[in-house]
């Protein structure tokens, strides 16, 4: 019986940029940070979470991975706050603040294009 997810491969073209990312901008942990034959094996999650993200770049023809929609969605308490607080971050949002059946949620890119979901609990 599966009993829960424990990854995210994320696909990114500069892992570096996308630790930074994660953790300097979005406040994520550091988890896992270890040298591999085609780069870097890098976890990351919110503080607490049991579910990491690892942003990986060692596929072939990768490129044409970037710049996707994750379908990852990240949950927060206050969306309105966290929203002003990413865009002085420099955060590009493809989809502000907005409020549908499903709740409150917004679209944000990270620095390689891909797109991620914040819901307000």
């Amino acid at each position: 019986m599966i009993t829960r997810a424990a990854s995210i491969g994320i696909p990114v073209t500069d892992q570096a940029a996308a630790a930074e990312f994660f953790i300097d901008v979005l406040g994520f942990e550091k988890r896992v940070d270890v040298p591999t034959d085609r780069g870097r094996w890098i976890e990351v999650a919110p503080p607490g979470a049991e579910t990491v993200l690892t942003p990986y770049t060692w596929l072939d023809h990768h490129d044409d991975r970037t710049g996707v929609f994750t379908r990852v969605v990240l949950e927060c308490e206050d969306l309105t706050s966290l929203h002003e607080e990413l865009v002085a971050k420099g955060v590009e949002f493809e989809l502000d603040p907005t409020e549908s059946a499903g709740g409150r949620f917004a679209h944000f890119k990270d620095p390689f294009g891909n797109t991620y979901v914040l819901a307000e609990l």
